[in-house]
């Protein structure tokens, strides 16, 4: 039985190393605490990386300057205990 996803919700599509990290996707909400911020204005937690971000049919490569916008498919590769800290600053507020 496949489990309902919801935007805001932090999703792992994948453990690299014998899960010592985690391909993580999570679509920014209306009410995420950081949509509308710079992705450089961001304390991103310790050992995460934010690696991509789509938008629509773009793919693109953060840079400091990027804006988090509401629908935002967020991509990080992270350690395991990272997500549940990852969820709260991104998750809903």
């Amino acid at each position: 039985v496949e489990e309902a996803v919801s935007v805001g919700d932090l999703v792992r599509l994948f453990s690299f190393r014998q899960g010592e990290a985690d391909l993580l996707e999570i679509t920014l909400a209306s009410d995420s605490p950081v949509a509308g911020q710079r992705v450089g204005a961001q304390n991103w937690p310790e050992d995460t990386a934010l690696v991509a971000i789509v938008r629509g049919d773009r793919v693109i490569a953060p840079t400091a300057d990027d804006p988090l916008e509401v629908g935002d498919e967020l991509i990080f590769v992270a350690s395991p205990r990272q997500e549940s800290a990852l969820q709260q600053m991104l998750g809903h507020s």
